[in-house]
């Protein structure tokens, strides 16, 4: 009798057997181990790290993927695991060669300073990646794993560590190697020329070490495959000429910005034609003038001619070859707005001239000619008159930065209403106008700088039309009005911005009191934001009355500065609450009373000024009060105490007499008053990118 099988039950007998040899734990138990072990060194003395893996499918853990049809592990992904509190690390190569079908390993931001039985890597024959980026690694033994020992490796990023010296030559041992990342190391020297053997190399990456060879030194004609290059941030030296890559047919992106010693030639040769690039960067590189090459290269997408000594105007040509992004901003470069030949219209999606001795008014059909905008940053230059309503015809723009000019007038209508997808709007230290813009509607914008202008009026009045929306500008992160002349109290409607991270109204001439309300802003309560510094500063006004005991739950705050008012009042000690403030400022007002000893638990606090109040008592030294100068206090004829001069009385009592009288205690007044909250906020700019 013939006994046959259909596929399902020959699958069913396949898993059976499986389940047999693995434990049907859904990844193999040697695997399941070595992960373990993984996860007590990277712990060791005392992490934390996947504290989230449990049951027995290792398959399942995070950072962990395993071959479907094996269920062996075939990638790991571990970043930042490792407690940075603790020393560096150094993993054994045993635990990781377990992993026989390990195809991905990514390790970045572990501190891992080198393996130990760095040969065992052999075993993983199937590695096509390795990441180490922002290690601690140093010598370059820790990466020597022999001839052939990753013979699928294509993909190594060794970025971010401390490797010092030259390129370890063991590296070209990786002959298969498509991708190589070494930036942010302290390499130096000349550049391996082990590495032109890497033939199948097309992604190579040595910007910013520190590289001082002449560059036509290296035979960058060996490597065909090539189509990044990335040399940035070194200390290249000699004259250098585009014909060295005269011969790389793929190359597509090159960088060699920020190489001050290098002298570049900038004169046509035949060799241009060869080569056509899409990105091209040549940032401080001291250029007086144009590559004349430039002309022919029509396939740019992203050109960066920055921090340069490029003098003139910018030809209209370039306009059209740069299709995407064009950055020449820190030159010295004048003439009018640039404009495209006859006015034809620009695929340009980011345009910066900043920095620069441009002149005369915005263009008045900037929509025309550069309908695909995206960016446009034209700040500090001598641009005059006023914002042309074009700019409110720009559908697509979302960020305009036009801070350090000489415009006057107000902001275009369309430019500020809900039609607009304006996100970031700079314009400080500019406008010449008599109020701040009451047409302000915008649902998108993030970031609103009007700083240092002239704008008057009464700041409750102002941006008016944005209330009828609910919240008021409700993506709004930063909004700062300082230096400029506002008057009247702070409206309340400011605090319907609940995303809001940064609010600057310093230096103005508001009065009244400060709003109750801030505590509704969540972003400055939940620690969830956007910006790595959290602030409020409205020093250098009018403002009365008592610190609002609302501000003290403001838990996320950075940098508090109510200096320069007229606040009275005590300090209370719930300010200890603002657990991440490192500025406090509140000198130059009417404060009284003691200063708490619960301030000592702001352990973050790098800058205090309490200064020319009307406090009294011992000032505290407790951890970081201890690191404040005289400067913090000053001004304050009842504080005493170190770092003062002025030292604090000392009450010492009589001892008790022999023949058991009653005990008297001869209790004098001391001054045992406690360090009141201070804020200090050294006029931080809270101005991103002008």
């Amino acid at each position: 009798m013939e006994i046959t099988f259909g596929n399902s039950t020959f699958l069913l007998i396949f898993s059976l057997l499986l389940c047999m040899c693995s434990g049907c734990h859904g990844c193999m138990d040697e695997e399941r181990d070595a992960l373990l072990q993984i996860k007590d060194s990277i712990n060791s003395p005392e992490g934390t790290a996947f504290s989230s893996w449990y049951g027995e499918d290792c398959c399942q853990w995070e950072g962990v993927q395993c071959n479907a049809s094996t269920t062996r592990v075939s990638s790991i992904f571990f970043y930042y695991r490792r407690d940075s509190l603790l020393e560096n690390w150094y993993p054994n190569a045993t635990l990781f060669a377990q992993f026989k079908d390990l195809e991905i390993l990514h390790l970045p931001g572990n501190q891992i300073a080198g393996f130990t039985s760095p040969d065992e890597l052999h075993s993983l024959k199937r590695l096509q990646q390795l990441n180490l980026h922002g290690n601690s690694i140093e010598r370059a033994s820790h990466l020597c794993w022999g001839k052939g020992a990753l013979p699928s490796l294509y993909y190594l990023d060794l970025s971010g560590n401390n490797l010092q010296g030259f390129i370890p030559e063991c590296l070209c041992d990786s002959l298969l190697l498509k991708r190589l990342i070494l930036f942010g190391n302290y390499l130096h020297g000349k550049i391996s020329p082990c590495l032109s053997n890497m033939t199948a190399l097309q992604y190579l990456d040595l910007s910013n070490n520190q590289f001082s060879d002449s560059l036509p030194t290296f035979p960058f004609h060996n490597l065909p495959s090539i189509y990044t290059l990335i040399l940035s941030g070194n200390k290249f030296r000699g004259k250098f000429s585009f014909s060295i890559f005269a011969n790389l047919s793929r190359l597509s992106h090159l960088d060699i910005s920020y190489n001050p010693y290098l002298e570049l030639e900038t004169e046509s040769q035949n060799w241009f034609q060869s080569i056509k690039l899409i990105d091209l960067s040549l940032a401080g590189c001291n250029l007086r003038k144009l590559p004349r090459f430039l002309s022919s290269q029509n396939n740019l997408k992203s050109l960066d001619l920055s921090d340069n000594l490029l003098e003139g105007n910018i030809p209209s040509w370039l306009m059209h070859n740069a299709t995407l992004q064009l950055r020449v901003r820190g030159n010295n470069l004048s003439g009018p707005f640039p404009k495209t030949f006859a006015n034809i219209s620009s695929r340009l999606t980011s345009l910066d001239i900043s920095y620069n001795s441009f002149y005369g008014p915005l263009l008045e059909d900037i929509h025309l000619i550069f309908p695909e905008l995206l960016y446009l940053r034209a700040s500090d230059n001598g641009f005059n008159g006023g914002i042309p309503p074009s700019f409110g015809r720009l559908k697509r723009l979302q960020s305009l930065h036009l801070s350090g000019n000489k415009l006057h007038g107000e902001i275009p209508f369309l430019l500020t209403s809900n039609m607009s997808r304006l996100q970031y709007l700079y314009l400080g230290d500019n406008l010449r106008g008599d109020a701040l813009p009451r047409n302000l509607s915008f649902s998108n914008l993030r970031v609103i700088n009007l700083g240092n202008n002239d704008f008057t009026g009464n700041l409750s009045d102002s941006l008016s039309w944005s209330l009828l929306q609910s919240p008021a500008l409700p993506q709004l992160r930063v909004l700062i009005l300082r230096g400029n002349h506002l008057e009247g109290q702070i409206p309340h409607w400011l605090c319907q911005m609940r995303h809001l991270e940064i609010l600057d109204l310093s230096r103005n001439n508001l009065s009244g009191h400060i709003p109750d309300c801030f505590d509704n802003i969540t972003s400055w309560i939940d620690f969830s934001h956007d910006l790595n510094m959290l602030g409020l500063d409205l020093s250098s006004n009018k403002l009365t009355g008592s610190i609002p005991v609302q501000i003290t739950q403001l838990k996320a705050l950075n940098v508090l500065n109510l200096s320069h008012n007229k606040l009275f009042g005590e300090l209370s000690p719930e300010l200890a609450k603002l657990t991440d403030l490192e500025s406090l400022d509140v000198s130059h007002n009417k404060l009284f009373g003691e200063l708490c000893p619960e301030l000592t638990n702001l352990i973050f606090l790098a800058v205090f000024n309490v200064s020319f109040n009307n406090l009294s008592g011992t000032i505290p030294v407790a951890n970081q009060f201890g690191t404040f100068d005289a400067s913090s206090y000053i001004g304050n004829p009842g504080l005493c105490g170190n770092p003062l001069s002025r030292k604090c009385e000392v009450v010492v009592e009589k001892p008790p007499k022999s023949d058991g009288n009653v005990l008297l205690s001869n209790m004098a007044t001391t001054n045992n008053l406690l360090f009141p909250c201070i804020l200090f906020l050294p006029v931080v700019n809270f101005i991103w990118g002008v």
